[in-house]
């Protein structure tokens, strides 16, 4: 896995010095004391990067921490999405404390104890492609 080091900061641009390879619009993860602040990678040249911070950048200095996921900004699908309200990062604002997120806040978007009544259509060997029904599930009331 790819890491690298704050070498600058704009706002919400930071630029990091990366030690391997690094894709644009990879997810990135900037130590801040105890938390992690998500970025997106959105300008590669060479093994510098630039990222843009979702959040608050105050305190970020040269050296800190990076650690980059190889993936890119990814939601969780399945029972439980629909009867829930999310912000654009797939957040659950209802574990939010108060109106405004805390820094580094991070929450499962899905309980993954939860168990859904599901009644499959598909079965084992069948050929699907996109947009086919593989089953049926009641999430809540919907």
């Amino acid at each position: 896995m790819t890491s690298g080091k704050v070498t600058g900061i704009i706002a919400n641009l930071v630029t990091i010095e990366c030690d391997g390879p690094v894709g644009q619009n990879e997810i990135c993860y900037i130590q801040h004391g105890n938390s992690r602040l998500m970025a997106e990678v959105i300008r590669v040249n060479g093994n510098v990067a630039q990222a843009q911070v979702f959040e608050s950048t105050r305190g970020v200095r040269p050296g800190i921490d990076v650690e980059f996921t190889g993936h890119m900004l990814e939601i969780d699908l399945g029972p439980g999405i629909l009867s829930r309200k999310y912000d654009g990062l797939q957040m659950d604002l209802e574990k939010v404390d108060g109106v405004f997120l805390k820094r580094g806040f991070v929450a499962d978007s899905l309980d993954p104890e939860s168990s859904w009544d599901f009644k499959p259509i598909a079965k084992a060997g069948d050929t699907v492609k996109a947009a086919d029904w593989l089953g049926r599930g009641t999430e809540n009331w919907i």
